[in-house]
C-alpha cells in the first residue's frame, strides 16, 4: 500500500472517530440538558409590548411564581419583531458578532438568531465603542429581533441562567410585569461605555455626581436669599440634574445666626452626593417700627379682636416690611365700651411698642327739624332747602364729621317721601322721613 493510500485511510479513520465523538458528546449534552431542565433556578418572561423582562424563581411547590428581578429591554422593532413563544436557551457567548458587523456582550441564544445581549458596540470586542443612540432606546422596540439589555442585566442572565433555561416571550400592553418597568438610564453622545458595565476599565465605575457653586454665605439681616442661586448638579455621567437636587434646612433672614444647609442629589445610577454649607445672617442694626396705630371709635357691631386690631397696621425694619405675624397684640377691656390695645414686636432682640384705645359708640346721630311740605302738583323742593331745615347732633362725632344725605322718592299713595340719613364716624346710622303733599 503506497503512502498516499495509507494517509487517505488514516484521515478517513480520523474523521469517523471525530464524527462518533461529536455524536457521543451531543447525545450526552442533550441528556444533561434534559436532566438540568428540572433544576433550573429561574424562568425568564419577556413582555414584548412593554419591553420588560421579569425573572421568576420557584415557590415551595416547584412552580415559577416568585418574581425576583425586573429588567428593561429593547425587543425587535416593527418588521423585525421578536418571535413569540416558549423556548429554552441554547449557547452563550462572552462576545458575539451581530448583524451589521457590530458586537454584543454577554449573549445568550434564545432561539435561532434571537439572543439576549447588551446594546451593541461598533468595535470588535471593544466595550468603549457603545452605540449611544441605541442605548438610549432601551425600553422601546428597537432591535432586529434580539432582546437588548444593559450590560449589567445581560451579564446577570449570562451568569445566573444556565443553558436550557425556559424563556417565555409574550404580549401584555396593560401590565409590564409584577415588578413594573424599571427606569432607563439616558446618556450623552460623549459617553461610549455602558455605565452599568462592571469592566475594571470602565471610566464610569467610580464616578459620582458633582454639586458645584454651593459655598458658605454671609447675608445682611432681613435680606432674602436664593439658596439655589449659582448651585448646579451633574450626574456621574455628566448630565445636568440640578432640577433633582434636594435642599435640607432653612434660613430665617429675620433672625441672626448660623444655619446649616445640606444639598443632596441622586443620579440615574442611584449614586448620591451631598454638600453642606453654612449661611450666616448678620445681626440686625435697625430697630423695628410699628406704623398705622391710632385711637379708634367704632360702633356696637364691631368685634374687638386681633384681626380688627391689626387692620391698617404694619411693621417695618428700615425699608424691609415685616410679617404681621411677628406683631404681638394684647387687648385689655377697661369697661363695657372701652378697650386698650398694646402692640409689640421684637426682632433680633430689638423691641418696638405702640398703644391705642378703642371706644365703642352705640348711639346713632339725632336728626331734628324734619317737617312735611305742601306744594303745588308737580313741584319738588330743592334738596339744599330741605337740608337747611334740619339739625344733626351726635354724642361723639362733631357735626362736620357726620355724613348727612337727603333723598326724595315717589310715594305710591301720592306725593313724595323725603328720607334723611345721618351716619356718624363710628358707622352708626339714623334715618328719618317726611312727606310732600300735592
Amino acid at each position: 500500500m503506497n503512502n498516499r493510500k495509507r494517509r487517505l485511510i488514516s484521515l478517513q479513520g480520523l474523521f469517523l472517530f471525530l464524527g462518533l465523538a461529536a455524536i457521543s458528546i451531543l447525545t450526552c449534552a442533550q441528556r444533561v440538558s434534559a436532566e438540568e431542565q428540572q433544576k433550573m433556578p429561574y424562568l425568564i418572561k419577556v413582555n414584548r409590548t412593554c419591553n420588560t423582562i421579569t425573572i421568576y424563581e420557584k415557590d415551595q411547590d416547584g412552580s415559577y411564581t416568585l418574581p425576583v428581578k425586573a429588567m428593561v429591554c429593547s425587543v425587535g422593532a416593527k418588521g423585525t419583531q421578536t418571535k413569540l413563544g416558549t423556548f429554552q436557551t441554547k449557547e452563550k457567548y462572552r462576545w458575539k458578532l451581530l448583524k451589521g458587523d457590530v458586537w454584543g456582550q454577554y449573549a445568550t441564544r434564545i432561539v435561532g438568531g434571537i439572543l439576549f445581549h447588551s446594546v451593541y458596540y461598533y468595535g470588535s470586542c471593544n466595550p468603549a465603542t457603545l452605540a449611544t443612540k441605541e442605548y438610549n432606546k432601551l425600553g422601546t422596540a428597537a432591535s432586529h429581533g434580539c432582546v437588548r439589555l444593559t450590560v449589567e442585566d445581560a451579564k446577570w442572565i449570562y451568569d445566573n441562567c444556565s443553558t436550557g433555561t425556559t424563556v417565555i416571550i409574550y404580549d401584555d400592553a396593560d401590565n409590564p410585569g409584577p415588578l413594573g418597568k424599571p427606569d432607563t438610564i439616558k446618556i450623552s453622545s460623549t459617553v461610549r461605555w455602558d455605565p452599568t458595565d462592571p469592566n475594571v476599565n470602565n471610566p464610569y465605575n467610580e464616578t459620582i455626581p458633582v454639586i458645584t457653586g454651593a459655598k458658605n454665605l454671609v447675608i445682611e439681616y432681613g435680606v432674602s436669599v436664593n439658596l439655589l442661586d449659582g448651585v448646579k448638579a451633574k450626574s456621574s455621567l455628566g448630565a445636568n440634574i440640578t432640577s433633582d437636587m434636594i435642599i435640607d434646612g432653612t434660613v430665617d433672614v429675620n433672625k441672626s445666626g448660623e444655619y446649616k444647609i445640606t444639598y443632596s442629589v441622586t443620579d440615574e445610577q442611584g449614586r448620591q452626593v451631598t454638600k453642606t454649607i453654612k449661611v450666616t445672617v448678620k445681626e440686625c442694626t435697625v430697630a423695628p417700627e410699628i406704623v398705622g396705630v391710632s385711637d379708634r371709635l367704632v360702633n356696637g357691631e364691631t368685634t374687638i379682636d386681633k384681626k380688627f386690631a391689626l387692620t391698617g397696621v404694619e411693621a417695618y425694619q428700615g425699608d424691609q416690611k415685616l410679617d404681621k405675624k411677628l406683631i404681638k397684640v394684647t387687648i385689655e377691656q377697661k369697661s363695657d365700651d372701652d378697650y386698650d390695645i398694646t402692640y409689640q414686636i421684637t426682632v433680633d432682640k430689638k423691641t418696638a411698642t405702640q398703644q391705642a384705645s378703642v371706644h365703642v359708640d352705640r348711639e346713632a346721630p339725632v336728626i331734628t327739624g324734619m317737617k312735611d311740605y305742601y306744594l303745588e302738583a308737580g313741584e319738588i323742593p330743592d334738596t339744599s332747602e330741605l337740608m337747611s331745615e334740619i339739625s344733626v347732633s351726635d354724642n361723639y362725632s362733631k357735626t362736620e364729621n357726620i355724613d348727612v344725605t337727603v333723598d326724595v322718592s315717589d310715594n305710591p299713595e301720592g306725593g313724595f317721601v323725603i328720607t334723611y340719613t345721618a351716619t356718624d364716624e363710628s358707622g352708626n346710622q339714623t334715618k328719618e322721613t317726611a312727606r310732600i303733599y300735592n
